[in-house]
């Protein structure tokens, strides 16, 4: 689901109770093709955030400075 930085952190608070995800809402979106973004790798990806729960993976990608893909996935 494509949506905002709002709208996200709703989501995200309905599962989490932690200032991770607000952290990564505030690091700036780098651009794929930029000098920074080859920087982080092997690490990852730095539009990229997930997190587990108990029952569930949340996962955020920045698609620019305000929209982020997210994806929510039952665990089986």
């Amino acid at each position: 689901m494509e949506m905002n930085k709002n709208e996200a952190l709703k989501i995200y608070k309905q599962y989490f109770n932690d200032e991770e995800f607000i952290d990564f809402l505030k690091s700036p979106y780098i651009i794929e093709d930029s000098d920074d973004f080859k920087n982080y790798y092997p690490e990852g990806t730095p539009n990229l955030f997930s997190k587990e729960a108990a029952s569930l993976f949340f996962t955020a990608y920045k698609l620019n400075e305000e929209l982020l893909s997210i994806t929510i996935e039952n665990k089986k």
